[in-house]
């Protein structure tokens, strides 16, 4: 560290930037007076984990390559909340010399980490994570020590607008440590019942007396700026979520809620959104590197329209938020129309759907607007539809979701929208069909013989599936066996053989057969059951999710 006196000048002699370079980032912090490498990372020069490379080798400091969901029982408390949060430290663990380990995301002062070292009476140690990473495990295991448990004392808690408020802060803190998507409120025939969807499955979480329908929707319709007194029609809404009753510290969550009437009262939603410009890395989701690669050149394309289908829930928008976060760069314009946005990607144009104005309406205007790229939350319509493909065909790329079970019926469902066969042909470049499977827990599973059942089920010889993994079920998953999810997808490529076929009016079968038979097209099925020999997932779950 002693050779290079700023990390800047670091990074040029490592020839990561060149000079010009530089001298640009370096009036961007006299700007905004943030870290060189801070700015680096937004301006798209370098990822959170090569910053991490870079500063580990300018600093001297090793990095932190454990998995976050796991660190050394009971070492939190080594070092004092408050201190820790305002350090910008998290204590992990202790090598074997004793040493305590703290992971961080930069240098920290020398006289920090000296009363550190005073106060625990052992020496200090730094490891570096990114800055991501750090708030993940800080928000993670800070807020997973707090007791979200629910307890009635009497009846006049029910009356009791705190305690409702304490409530609502407890089942949502509760489901954003146990990452959940969706948190259900449902009121029953006598009582109301929360469910948490977690990677995809529901599961209760608790069962509350009916008497708090009316406090608990109403005190959700006032965080989100609706109306209380109307019930009899359905309301949207969002709000910023943070614990504000409870004595912990954590970062808040952006929230969108969903209001409708029903035969007992009213159910709400409450989908729980990524954070802001969250990361999403394409060769994180799952795809077989072949795949992959097919994938990104279809996106590199000049102009034409890349299509991802699959069933609701099925990580289309994740895919497509991943593309455009991969294609983004100070020379290129990309906007987007969407229904919702559920995630704000810097240095992109997010458009949001309203009442006021329609996919195609709004698709005309961005026209306007000399774009580069567009994306199209989904194509729901004739006019969508007609307008996309004039985009794609006059220099724009377009991105866009369809409701189809695979990939060769996107063409099928094209020309049922009202599509010339010339336009789908001239102006498609990729059709990516995918699901989301539940992943086998990495701290219990478990290989065992595949069952004679589970071969018939797939359709495969032992001899292609001699094992299978599964999870036994620990604290780290809540006794499910599975934790995260993965995709499985299938792409169709449309070269001139594919375009001649689409101007024929094949059907999706055709379309299909020619490329298992010319192409080597794989289904969602064989990337499933090469899933499970990986021991990503079981015979179970890619059954359940293309089943025919």
């Amino acid at each position: 560290m002693a050779k290079f006196e700023k990390f800047g000048e670091f990074l040029l002699k490592k020839k990561v930037i060149n000079r010009k370079t530089l001298s640009g980032l370096l009036a961007s912090q006299r700007l905004v007076k943030e870290k060189i490498g801070t700015i680096a990372v937004k301006e798209g020069l370098l990822t959170e984990d090569e910053l991490a490379d870079w500063l580990a080798e300018f600093m001297g400091i090793p990095l932190f390559d454990k998995k976050f969901e796991t660190i050394e029982k009971g070492i939190l408390k080594t070092v004092p909340r408050k201190m820790a949060l305002k350090s910008g430290v998290l204590p992990v663990g202790t090598d074997k010399g004793g040493v305590l380990l703290l992971a961080c995301a930069g240098p920290v002062q020398m006289s920090i980490l000296q009363n550190i070292s005073r106060m625990v009476k052992k020496q200090i140690k730094l490891v570096l994570t990114t800055p991501t990473r750090l708030k993940k495990m800080q928000n993670l295991f800070y807020s997973m020590g707090y007791d979200t448990s629910i307890t009635l004392a009497k009846n006049s808690d029910i009356d009791n607008a705190g305690f409702v408020i304490e409530l609502i802060d407890k089942l949502l803190l509760r489901a954003v440590n146990m990452k959940a998507s969706d948190v259900h409120v449902e009121p029953g025939l006598d009582d109301l019942v929360v469910r948490f969807r977690i990677d995809g499955m529901l599961a209760k979480a608790e069962t509350l007396p009916y008497d708090l329908a009316n406090k608990f929707i109403s005190r959700l319709k006032v965080l989100a700026g609706l109306d209380i007194a109307e019930k009899r029609r359905p309301q949207d809404g969002a709000f910023y979520f943070k614990p504000e009753s409870l004595d912990v510290d954590v970062e808040g969550v952006n929230v969108r809620l969903s209001v409708l009437p029903v035969v007992h009262g009213e159910k709400a939603v409450i989908r729980i959104l990524p954070p802001h410009d969250e990361i999403i890395h394409l060769d994180s989701l799952g795809m077989e590197a072949a795949l992959l690669e097919s994938f990104k050149k279809s996106l590199t394309s000049s102009h034409g329209i890349v299509l991802v289908t699959g069933p609701t829930g099925s990580g289309k928008s994740t895919t497509l938020y991943g593309s455009l976060q991969m294609l983004r760069n100070e020379t290129t314009n990309i906007t987007t129309i969407e229904d919702p946005v559920e995630l704000k990607i810097r240095s992109v144009n997010q458009t949001q759907i309203n009442s006021q104005i329609d996919f195609a309406s709004a698709l005309r205007s961005i026209l306007r607007q000399d774009p580069d790229i567009i994306m199209v939350g989904e194509i729901r319509d004739s006019d969508a539809l007609r307008v996309s493909l004039q985009a794609a065909i006059t220099g724009h790329l377009v991105l866009s979701t369809l409701h189809t079970n695979d990939a060769p019926s996107a063409v099928s469902r094209l020309f049922d929208m009202g599509a010339e066969p010339f336009l789908v042909a001239s102006s498609l470049r990729a059709v990516l069909a995918q699901r989301l499977v539940r992943v086998v827990c990495p701290y219990c599973g478990q290989w065992s013989e595949t069952s004679d059942s589970e071969l018939s089920m797939l359709r495969v010889e032992r001899v292609q599936l001699p094992q299978v993994k599964r999870g036994k079920g620990c604290d780290l998953c809540n006794g499910k066996g599975y934790k995260g999810r993965s995709g499985i997808y299938e792409i169709l490529m449309v070269d001139d053989a594919v375009q001649r076929l689409i101007m024929k009016k094949a059907t999706s079968e055709q379309i299909h057969d020619f490329a298992v038979k010319e192409r080597g097209f794989k289904n969602l099925r064989k990337d499933g059951i090469l899933k499970i020999k990986e021991g990503t997932t079981t015979p179970e779950e890619i059954e359940r999710v293309t089943m025919e």
